[in-house]
């Protein structure tokens, strides 16, 4: 079987992966060990040249990408609602100088690893040359109504399948399946291999932006420090823009968490578990997610984590097993469980002891590419 696959990203973005992750996603295994696909290819309009990837070879398009680029970023910057058509008409001029290539592929199914620009490009190819259509939903805040378009929509949560059905997806062609976490890369580390004490460590993960609700945690942890003896450290790792840089370090500043509270942008992947083996604790406030890759990958590390009591995050973190939830929109209420959590000593071993069983099956790499496989069999029958 061949696959064409339409990425989120310009195939460059994707070159800092392991070679397994990244075919893990464009070309799952079975569970006897064998690739999903003989070959699969990218169709990518944000490449200005052939490029490749672990042997995946992307087909650039879109000469002028003035349009396109701008449609992007007026989306990014909340200028302009993720309501489709927003590239068809961009794409549609492509279809002609893309017909040589499709067909010199002839692939059995196309992938379209988004639910804007690349759930469009999916449905032209698709229904111009009659090929299956599967799409990924992954972010609720960037559903279109092009995913009523797709032959399978593969849904990162069932909170994220609840809310596409309300754009005329039929419940049938819906297949929820998380994403996956290599979890021989993310387990327990022991000793501090961060190099910061504390008497309780606290982190969050995630890009500075509206919905990781940071504000909100920088209150909690502010209320705590008040209200804890000892010293407590709490580490941030994520990107965002230079103004949000400042406004999130302005406001730590005015909580009086300048010496506690401390944002170290992004991280290389594999310097991660060591950031989550050192917490005792991850926690984020979240407003909205597809799942929360991030509270994943600190369970699989044994680092239980406290997160927003609403779907789906509430899907991964189980209250008094492997974690707590809390109001999001509560400082108050997050900084309650936080001291909860270090003062009951009991429980935060309790929930220790839970915290890597409970997602290592579930949400592992293998589960996953199984699931992605078994998916991909059946829309092709």
């Amino acid at each position: 079987m061949k696959l064409l696959a339409i990425p989120n990203d310009s195939s460059i973005a994707y070159k800092r992966n392991y070679e397994e992750d990244f075919l893990s996603e464009f070309n799952p295994r079975d569970p006897s060990g064998n690739r999903a696909f003989d070959e699969v290819a990218f169709l990518n309009w944000k490449d200005d040249k052939v490029e490749e990837n672990f042997g995946i070879k992307s087909i650039p398009f879109v000469d002028d990408k003035t349009e396109a680029r701008k449609i992007m970023s007026e989306l990014s910057l909340g200028k302009r609602e993720f309501i489709s058509p927003l590239f068809y008409e961009i794409f549609n001029k492509e279809l002609a100088l893309l017909d040589t290539s499709i067909r010199s592929l002839n692939p059995d199914v196309i992938r379209s690893f988004n639910t804007h620009f690349a759930a469009e490009l999916g449905n032209l190819v698709s229904t111009a040359y009659d090929i299956p259509l599967v799409v990924s939903a992954h972010d609720p805040s960037r559903l279109t109504s092009a995913i009523k378009y797709a032959d399978s929509l593969v849904c990162i949560s069932n909170d994220l399948a609840e809310k596409s059905l309300s754009y005329g997806v039929s419940p049938e062609k819906i297949t929820i399946i998380p994403d996956g976490i290599d979890m021989n890369s993310f387990y327990p580390m022991n000793g501090n291999r961060v190099g910061v004490s504390a008497d309780y460590k606290i982190l969050s993960v995630g890009r500075i932006v509206e919905s990781k609700n940071i504000e909100t945690l920088l209150e909690s942890v502010a209320i705590l420090n008040n209200e804890m003896d000892g010293k407590i450290r709490h580490l941030h790792l994520g990107n965002g823009t230079p103004e949000a840089y400042y406004n999130i370090n302005k406001r730590k500043d005015s909580l009086g968490l300048k010496d506690i509270s401390h944002f170290l942008g992004g991280v290389q992947k594999e310097l991660l578990p060591s950031y989550y083996s050192w917490a005792d604790v991850y926690t984020l406030p979240t407003l909205w997610e597809g799942l929360g890759r991030a509270q994943i990958e600190a369970l699989a590390c044994g680092t239980p984590a406290i997160t927003s009591n609403e779907p789906p995050m509430n899907e991964v973190v189980e209250h008094g097993y492997n974690g707590l939830v809390a109001n999001p929109r509560s400082a108050r209420d997050f900084a309650v469980k936080l001291k909860t959590y270090f003062k009951d000593k009991d429980l935060k071993a309790y929930m220790e002891q839970n915290a890597r069983s409970s997602v290592v099956n579930k949400y592992s790499m293998d589960t996953v590419m199984h699931l992605h496989s078994k998916n991909y069999k059946k829309i092709t029958k």
